[in-house]
């Protein structure tokens, strides 16, 4: 029996290729069970492609959540962004790593303050 020798071909696509002309060689040689191994081996290589990416996406979102946590300065009792005047909810950040803008009120009265719009929380301003 003539053996089918099969390039290697180097990314995702050549590995699903690859299995695509395993799975075409395989049904030709006529073994249900060896067919049904293949097709299974072809989903489980999607599987772990597909986690491959996702895991790429969140790794590229932790690198840009990282960037952006060296641009911050905790002046009590917020954070500051680089180049950004609008305080940051402290707990927002430390509790869920989100930056949430405050949003003042009642400015210029005795009750001036900043809101969280996500977490409620307030933050007096001490005059």
């Amino acid at each position: 029996m003539k053996r089918a020798v099969i390039p290697h071909i180097g990314g995702a696509v050549g590995i699903i290729d690859t299995v695509k002309d395993v799975a075409v060689l395989v049904q030709k040689a006529d073994n249900i069970d060896l067919v049904k191994h293949v097709l299974a081996l072809q989903t489980q290589v999607q599987e772990m492609l597909d986690e491959n990416r996702a895991l790429k996406v969140r790794i590229q979102e932790i690198e840009k959540l990282l960037t952006f946590a060296k641009t911050l300065k905790f002046q009590a009792p917020f954070y500051l962004a680089k180049n950004d005047n609008i305080p940051l909810c402290a707990r927002c950040w430390e509790v869920n790593k989100r930056a949430v803008h405050l949003v003042s009120v009642y400015k210029g009265t005795r009750d001036d303050r900043w809101d969280c719009p996500e977490c409620k929380y307030k933050y007096p301003i001490v005059h």
